[in-house]
């Protein structure tokens, strides 16, 4: 269990509210029930990165569970494309906090204590007295994470009835840094940003090849259809951990071969993981050098994202 109240959290009102950000982010959300859950990039008219975002829709509104501190680029960028529709923004992060349960375990047994359906991709408002907790299960083939958002007046009883949990114990921000990385999850501003495509930070699953028009899509639709994608996010370690911030760039042979874009501040294992994208011509098990540093970096293998 950890901590994520740092994420985004935008409740989205208004009548529009599935169609704009249908047309603006590379997933459908067309005809989205309550209670749905879909993972969508939004892009910029070039095809980069903004953000992705986690989309959960309710009776009368939508959750958008955002990178930390990416809520006012979202809205702002989401803004742009705004003329008439009929669409409301409320940036919840403040009054709210937000508990990640990782792993199917503690999911299921968090959701046997709360009374819950355990559902892939899917989405429940549950009372207790006054009190409301939103669950939002988001799962793919690199992580299981069911996120549990209330109100911070609740936050204290709730962190103590999980913490009663047999076999179950919080991790702090390094520790769920090491899993995101381990896991092959890109994050903001490292992978997630505007340097590169979605493609390119492993997030194929997160778009669809069947929906019509959205900012940046014939950007996207070229680059896949054409091969055109000449990067990919992999996983790396490194004995030793990095003196100084990120990013940075990767040499081989004296010619550039890829950024390293994530690493652990603390060893797992015995080795510092990260992720890093590299050039398509780079296999497993080739070896890198981080920037000026003299640091090796060990290419382990290929983020896949399906």
């Amino acid at each position: 269990m950890a901590d994520n109240s740092l994420f985004g959290r935008i409740e989205v009102t208004g009548g529009d509210r599935l169609d704009l950000l249908h047309r603006l982010s590379t997933n459908s959300l067309t005809g989205l029930p309550a209670g749905g859950v879909v993972s969508t990039v939004f892009v910029t008219d070039k095809g980069r990165v903004i953000d992705r975002v986690i989309v959960s829709a309710r009776e009368d509104s939508l959750m958008l569970i955002t990178s930390p501190g990416a809520e006012s680029l979202l809205t702002r960028w989401i803004d742009k494309y705004t003329i008439t529709e009929d669409i409301r923004f409320r940036t919840v992060t403040d009054d709210t906090v937000m508990i990640s349960l990782v792993g199917s375990r503690i999911i299921s047994m968090v959701s046997a204590l709360l009374g819950f359906p355990p559902g892939k991709n899917a989405s429940v408002t549950l009372a207790r007295g006054e009190t409301q907790l939103f669950i939002v299960h988001a799962q793919d083939s690199r992580s299981d994470i069911a996120n549990i958002i209330t109100d911070r007046a609740a936050a204290p009883h709730l962190v103590e009835t999980l913490g009663a949990l047999p076999g179950a114990w919080w991790i702090g921000r390094r520790a769920y840094e090491g899993f995101r990385i381990a896991s092959g999850v890109p994050g903001f501003p490292g992978e997630l940003n505007e340097a590169y495509n979605p493609f390119e930070c492993g997030l194929r699953g997160s778009i669809s090849s069947t929906k019509g028009c959205y900012i940046g899509q014939e950007v996207i639709a070229r680059l896949d259809t054409y091969g055109k994608i000449r990067r990919h996010l992999a996983r790396v370690t490194s004995a030793a951990g990095l003196p100084g911030p990120l990013p940075l760039p990767m040499m081989m042979n004296g010619a550039e071969a890829g950024t390293l874009t994530s690493m652990t501040e603390i060893p797992f294992g015995g080795k510092h993981l990260g992720l890093a994208i590299v050039r398509n011509d780079l296999s497993p098990g080739e070896t890198l050098r981080a920037g000026t540093t003299g640091i090796s970096v060990l290419v382990t293998g290929t983020v896949t994202d399906t």
